[in-house]
């Protein structure tokens, strides 16, 4: 395993790092990349890191092909953007980018989720499913070395995941040369964490072992006295090299959470009620959320000649999560008509566990004289996820001018037995084979097809099972115009478990969704301006809603249509100067009968990025901007809309010394009031309560690099 690369000619680190979050710079080793001294100068300069790695963790690398070839959008935020927006939950920065919106973590026990161009984008960990109840089961941030986010209906990367696109979480590998880092972080609000990453690189000074941890221990406070949270986790991962042709790498991830999260509140009128800011508690004073997670990966990979590759990859995930004294605020239609709404309590048990396996060849030959790639491979999933409710809870029906009023939970006691209310046992079989065709120097074309067949045995309040497979296809082309600038098209099919009941007993069969993609990425005016632009259309069919007469079960409901536009830009003003920029646009078009997600029209971002050159601040970066979200449709009361916003952040950072760096940030500059989400993450009638967006945040991290 080389060791990472960076190129740094002309322009600054920090703005190759911007770069980055557009997906045409970032790149796992497959892709065979002409040497430094085949390329050209411009190549060199916008082109920031290669990771020359033997192992599969990205949703690009089955097959060897370059971020500029891929027809579709995809966007890429490394370690050194995160660094830069210096959100409370790195994550978080996928807000900057376009048609991405947040849904809240209801039980404040794990990462947040996302929604992509309005439909849930599922958070995969190293190119494969992982436990996310709630987001218990998710990566630790110490953990994560970037994000990929691929937008649109993506079952041939990963299998049965989403429409509206999918978040893969690359890990930290280790590196042969030995480094270290600890980052200390605190707020005004009192929380306080130290994350420490230690690569000890090449064991006995040989490459046969490379070894790296990393880790994290947070207590993180909130606006609103009684919420809070801390972390606890550590990952070992080592790859040991048996030969030249033969590679194995393994790891395990460990993850406490205990919390006491904020409720939600009702919007009878969809407004925020009087007397609701980020400072009221609408929890139970005595609430309590645990989760636990270990996730166990191994990877072996074996040539066999210099043309054919063996990946075999196996993970075994394991997630408890329970919860007592936890209310939430129910606000579905008929709740919150008049002056009360209906505080709920009551007490669970969930246990989640994944195994998964999968075994690719990839196979390189030479004709039209252009390397021309396949894969074939196979892939075992199983997930069995139980939850446990006690046999007693209880509905409080209360004032709203009451809802901030201190609650305590019941005595254990009082809750009685744990019984079985929901449980899912399902198998996934999986057979795929993908290409990189390139008939000349300028064209690609990828082509994709994979068949999915699902086995489930299902129970809530009733047993079910059915089996349900489906043939999803992708077809895609990019032309090179320019030495600087692609245009793509593509095509894609995904197919969504739904994993519901309808009133008559029968399941919900999976859904299905066609979307095409046309665009174009690369770069202008010597490399001083880097875009991607895409417009997009994605039709979901059979999807399973909510029965609005019977919340514990579904009904099918007809067609969903989306359609939109992507911009990505950033310039490179001077070499201390950055801009960037992106815009997205997303119409979501469902009958009477299907509520429309609630989900902003318009996201926008943009961020201005200053690097001082020289003189007593050399090394000072200043970044500062806004994040727009636009109106969205309010499914609750179709009269209202939810409110647009605007959310300003500034983050300084300065190197003190050669090896600690200082930065102070404030999140939501200008202390924006806003309802950040709605709690739904999906095409569903809103049920739970509305959620606020983070006050007012100062933070300061320290960072010692050894």
């Amino acid at each position: 395993m080389k060791n990472l690369t960076f190129y740094k000619h002309k322009r600054t680190l920090l703005a190759l790092a911007i770069t980055t979050s557009f997906g045409a710079s970032a790149q796992e080793n497959n892709a065979q990349l002409p040497s430094t001294e085949d390329k050209s100068a411009k190549e060199q300069e916008i082109e920031k890191i290669v990771v020359t790695s033997k192992f599969q963790q990205s949703l690009i690398n089955r097959i060897a092909i370059t971020p500029k070839e891929l027809p579709f959008t995809l966007d890429v935020v490394d370690s050194e953007l995160l660094e830069l927006r210096n959100f409370t939950r790195p994550i978080e920065a996928l807000t900057t980018l376009p048609n991405i919106a947040r849904t809240e973590d209801r039980n404040g026990s794990g990462t947040t989720s996302f929604l992509s161009r309005g439909f849930a984008a599922p958070i995969l960990v190293d190119n494969r499913v992982q436990n996310n109840f709630r987001g218990a089961g998710a990566r630790d941030d110490s953990f994560v070395e970037r994000y990929e986010i691929l937008k649109g209906p993506a079952s041939i990367a990963s299998g049965p995941v989403g429409a509206g696109g999918i978040i893969n979480t690359v890990t930290k590998s280790p590196e042969r040369e030995s480094f270290a880092s600890v980052k200390l972080r605190a707020d005004q609000f009192g929380s306080t964490g130290v994350d420490f990453d230690a690569n000890i690189g090449e064991l006995n000074s040989s490459d046969t072992v490379l070894l790296r941890v990393s880790g994290a221990y947070r207590d993180y406070e909130f606006d609103a006295d009684h919420v809070g949270r801390t972390t606890t986790a550590i990952r070992p991962v080592a790859i040991v090299n048996i030969s030249d042709d033969t590679s194995i790498k393994a790891s395990v991830a460990y993850r406490k959470n205990e919390s006491n999260p904020n409720g939600g509140f009702p919007v009878p009128n969809g407004e925020i009620p009087a007397g609701i800011d980020t400072g009221t508690f609408l929890g139970f004073v005595d609430g309590e959320v645990n989760s636990e997670d270990v996730l166990y990966n191994a990877e072996l990979n074996h040539e066999f000649l210099d043309n054919l590759k063996l990946t075999v990859r196996g993970s075994k995930q394991s997630t408890d999560m329970d919860y007592k004294h936890v209310g939430g605020i129910y606000s579905y239609d008929g709740l919150t008509t008049g002056d009360y709404t209906y505080l709920s309590e009551n007490a669970a048990k969930n246990e989640l566990n994944a195994t998964f396996i999968d075994a690719q060849l990839a196979y390189k030959a030479n004709f039209w004289g252009q390397n021309q790639d396949f894969a074939i491979g196979i892939a075992h999933q199983e997930d069995d996820w139980t939850r446990e409710f006690a046999e007693n809870y209880r509905w409080e029906k209360i004032s709203l001018d009451e809802i901030a009023m201190p609650h305590y939970g019941w005595d254990d006691a009082n809750y009685g037995e744990f019984q079985l209310f929901q449980s899912t046992d399902a198998k996934l079989k999986s057979i795929f084979a993908e290409a990189a065709l390139r008939p000349s120097e300028n064209l690609t074309i990828t082509a994709g097809i994979r068949f999915d067949d699902l086995e489930q045995n299902n129970f809530r309040r009733s047993a079910y099972g059915y089996n349900d497979s489906d043939l999803t296809t992708r077809l895609g082309a990019s032309y090179s115009v320019t030495e600087d600038i692609n245009v793509y098209a593509s095509f894609a099919q995904a197919f969504v478990p739904q994993y519901r009941v309808l009133k008559d007993g029968s399941p919900t069969q999976a859904e299905t969704s066609d979307g095409i993609e046309i665009g174009a990425k690369g770069s202008l005016f010597d490399n001083r301006v880097s875009f991607q632009a895409g417009v997009f259309s994605t039709q979901r069919k059979g999807v399973a809603i909510t029965d609005p007469n019977d919340p514990d079960y579904a009904i099918i409901a007809d067609e969903v249509d989306v359609q939109g536009i992507e911009i990505s830009t950033n310039t490179i003003i001077t070499d201390a100067l950055s801009f960037t920029f992106n815009i997205g646009y997303t119409d979501i078009e469902s009958s009477d009968e299907v509520p429309a997600p609630v989900f902003p029209e318009v996201t926008a971002s943009m961020y201005l990025n200053y690097e001082s050159q020289s003189g007593t601040l050399e090394g000072l970066i200043v970044s500062g901007g806004f994040r727009h979200v636009g109106e969205s449709q309010n499914n609750i009361m179709t009269e209202h809309t939810w409110d647009g916003y605007n959310v300003a952040d500034l983050n300084a950072s300065y190197p003190v010394t050669e090896n600690i760096n200082v930065s102070v940030g404030i999140l939501n500059l200008t202390d924006e009031e806003y309802i950040e989400n709605t709690q739904v993450a999906g095409v569903n009638k809103f049920r739970y309560g509305a959620v606020l967006g983070a006050p007012r945040t100062v933070t300061m991290t320290l960072r010692w690099n050894m």
